[in-house]
């Protein structure tokens, strides 16, 4: 494993260094744990009203549990971008939310499709123009928002309001979105532009739904899958937590060792992302003895090193959460969220929204099975890459009331 991180770290070092590494200087900052802990109250929140929908479900067949996690996400994550509690009902926020799911489906056909890779193609399709009209709205809509952080800033600034919160230990800041613009004009070297900032706020906005959504809805099937797993995660949750009207915390939440073991099992086998891109700036050889030439742009195949039996065993392609118990984890060997300089900030973030998912879930509902769905001949999911990794059956299972 030395020559695989060796690899990974000689790869991290591309041409657009220069634009990802101030940026992210920037960024980590709004990801400590204090601020990320603070909110798993919107995270208990919004998938408890997700629990709520599952209710009108019970006893009615499959279900596709992706579209209530995705939908728990992106309202999720958006409150926590922006500090505001988003209402699909509400005309702004569907426009925003529509605008916002439209584009993700232009930008994964481009990505998906090869012929419509070429500019000079693309902008010659109606889809072009309506990708720009759906972008246009979602970057409006945006920028209104980081205007008016911006002003309310301001004029906290004005009072002292914002450094008091900063530098003693009263309530956090209320949002990324406030973070970052005061992390940004507080660097020494160069803050964002508005452009920029609007960019961070889009990829941190894609990055915390979808991705979060699959492994969320993955770590279902898995539950669905194995009701012995199941039962000893709901257990460990009636022993840890107790009392299922106690608000949840994160200091809570961290002591859920084999629930957590759970999920990271379930990002193993199912990386929602399950391929990274590198660019090699020197010669490399790999352990197997062949050479990347310098300049090559390299695929990562995270779905192949998580189920490499040189490094997880012969049962490489087994569920077995005991895997993150026993600490025998390989290193570089578990990259959901890649790796070195270059990983996942949002990953503790992640870990703790579908942690609280799981839990909210399981405390009133066992879930099952789904019925009439095919898997492969050794009984594993079959999948669809739509950019992110999916499953063809829309991530289908049944749910009961404990």
């Amino acid at each position: 494993m030395e020559a695989w991180e060796e690899c990974l770290e000689t790869l991290e070092r591309d041409p657009w260094v220069h634009i990802w590494y101030p940026r992210r200087k920037i960024l980590v900052p709004s990801f400590a744990p204090r601020y990320v802990n603070s909110f798993v109250s919107v995270f208990e929140a919004q998938s408890k009203k997700m629990s709520d929908q599952l209710d009108f479900k019970v006893g009615r067949g499959n279900i596709g549990c992706f579209d209530y996690n995705v939908s728990y996400s992106l309202i999720a994550v958006c409150e926590t971008i922006f500090g505001e509690t988003l209402n699909t009902q509400r005309t702004f926020d569907r426009t925003f939310f529509n605008a916002f799911s439209q584009c993700l489906k232009y930008v994964t056909d481009r990505i998906t499709k090869p012929w419509l890779h070429s500019d000079i193609i693309y902008k010659l399709l109606p889809m072009y123009a309506r990708q720009m009209k759906y972008t246009n709205i979602v970057n409006q809509c945006i920028d209104n928002m980081i205007y008016a952080k911006q002003e309310l800033l301001a004029k906290d600034d004005a009072i002292g309001k914002v450094d008091e919160r900063i530098k003693t230990d009263k309530p956090p800041l209320n949002s990324f979105l406030e973070l970052i613009i005061k992390n940004s004009k507080n660097n020494s070297e160069k803050g964002y532009t508005h452009e920029e900032l609007r960019e961070e706020i889009i990829v941190l906005a894609v990055a915390g739904s979808d991705t979060s959504a699959a492994g969320t809805s993955f770590t279902m099937l898995m539950l669905a899958q194995h009701p012995d797993v199941q039962d000893n995660v709901y257990k460990e949750i009636q022993d840890i937590l107790g009392d299922p009207n106690k608000p949840l915390e994160a200091k809570d939440l961290i002591k859920l060792k084999y629930t957590t073991a759970v999920i990271k099992e379930s990002l193993r086998l199912y990386p929602p992302i399950s391929l990274l891109t590198r660019h090699c700036d020197k010669d490399l050889e790999l352990p197997s003895g062949l050479v990347l030439p310098a300049g090559c742009d390299v695929i990562i195949n995270i779905l192949g090193v998580h189920r490499n039996p040189d490094y997880w065993g012969e049962d490489a392609n087994e569920f077995k959460p005991e895997r993150f118990i026993s600490g025998h984890v390989p290193p570089n060997g578990f990259i959901p969220f890649s790796q070195g300089a270059r990983n996942c900030v949002g990953q503790q973030y992640a870990m703790l929204s579908m942690t609280t998912v799981i839990v909210t879930i399981l405390r009133r509902y066992r879930l099952k099975p789904a019925t009439n769905v095919r898997r492969t001949k050794h009984n594993q999911l079959r999948l669809t890459f739509e950019v992110m990794t999916k499953e063809v059956n829309h991530f289908a299972i049944q749910v009961e009331r404990r």
